[in-house]
């Protein structure tokens, strides 16, 4: 399974079309209730979550793992977020109340032994007392069904992230192709494939919409910016792991972790462990 750093590092100069969706402004501020200072965020990015807890009083710090992301956080929002590996982090024993593993972080990862190794760190450096959060993206029920029906979620639990990527730039650059690849995915007819294309820019639910919308936005302006900009495309991770609330509960009973909650979003699953 294709790596994710070099996604990253290159989409961190438009990730600030892209940041708030899965685990984003919305859900930490339901789950801000439940946070306890001092929190720690785990895949901080470019720091919108720090920032967001920051604003509503907390003492907050993040941490993630590629220097682009830390650099922007720095560039946007005057923040320091400290760069460093999940899997070993710089904290003394205790050091955090509440620690959230962002989205983008176990959720992305298909090696159960490195989702262990990340989620035993954030133990570590959260109070016995204190709470861990542990974020998985998920599509709307609505998306994850047209998802399905192009095969861009596989029915062994797999999500075809590049080609969907791809997808997205055909959409803007080149729609007959893209008609012509969800003829091929799903295998139906050009009208029905037309439809599927109109509905996944008219009919989806207002987040879906805006997020499509601002992801066109940032792929017009790198087109603008880079000398080749499907390059954006070519470092996506080919596949990534799409997990269902049953899945989450059985990779959790691998590792040995007990779910203390589980909070169920269109958007996110969040696991407190």
């Amino acid at each position: 399974m294709t790596g994710t750093t070099s996604f990253w590092t290159a989409w961190a100069p438009y990730w600030s079309y892209e940041e708030d969706f899965f685990l984003g402004i919305e859900i930490i501020n339901q789950l801000a209730v439940d946070i306890i200072s001092p929190v720690l965020i785990v895949g901080a990015g470019q720091g919108l979550l720090v920032e967001q807890l920051q604003k509503k009083g907390f003492k907050v710090d993040g941490i993630d793992l590629d220097p682009q992301m830390v650099i922007y956080a720095k560039k946007r929002r005057g923040l320091d977020i400290i760069q460093g590996d999940a899997k070993n982090m710089p904290f003394a024993n205790n050091s955090y109340k509440t620690s959230v593993i962002a989205s983008g972080v176990v959720d992305f990862i298909n090696d159960e032994e490195q989702i262990q190794s990340i989620i035993n760190e954030t133990l570590r450096i959260t109070d016995d007392s204190g709470k861990v959060f542990v974020a998985f993206y998920k599509y709307h029920p609505k998306v994850e069904k047209l998802l399905k029906l192009i095969n861009l979620i596989t029915d062994d639990g797999l999500h075809r992230f590049q080609k969907m990527y791809e997808m997205c730039r055909l959409s803007i650059d080149k729609p007959m192709e893209c008609i012509k690849v969800i003829e091929n995915e799903a295998n139906i007819g050009f009208f029905h494939a037309l439809l599927i294309l109109v509905k996944s820019q008219m009919f989806l639910p207002k987040k879906e919409k805006r997020s499509n919308k601002r992801w066109a936005e940032a792929w017009k302006k790198a087109t603008k910016e880079l000398d080749n900009p499907k390059y954006l495309i070519d470092c996506a991770p080919e596949f990534l792991p799409y997990r269902n609330e049953e899945k989450i509960r059985k990779l959790f009973a691998q590792l040995n972790f007990n779910i203390h909650n589980m909070r169920v979003y269109d958007n996110c699953t969040i696991v407190q462990i």
